[in-house]
């Protein structure tokens, strides 16, 4: 899978899991996940970060500790953190 396969999925993971009302295209790779929606985000919260770290354990087979939380920024962040994971695990 390429990296923008790997965003598709990633963004689609946001939008299902988290049953947003927006569409999986409507998420830019780099907006920020958690600033509010009226600052230009997508506005989710802790709980949604925990939902979709267990949707990216389970869908790409790595492991996300408390530690990486910060990948959560962006759908940037997520993917360079789970292909940086597929590299270590070759």
């Amino acid at each position: 899978m390429n990296s923008q396969e790997r965003k598709k999925v990633i963004k689609d993971l946001i939008v299902s899991r988290l049953n947003l009302k927006i569409t999986a295209s409507e998420i830019k790779d780099d907006a920020m996940l958690f600033v509010p929606e009226e600052e230009n985000g997508i506005g989710l919260d802790s709980v949604d970060a925990l939902e979709l770290a267990v949707s990216i354990n389970n869908t790409f087979d790595v492991t996300i500790s408390d530690d990486d939380m910060s990948i959560f920024n962006s759908v940037n962040s997520i993917n360079d953190f789970v292909e940086k994971q597929l590299q270590v695990e070759l």
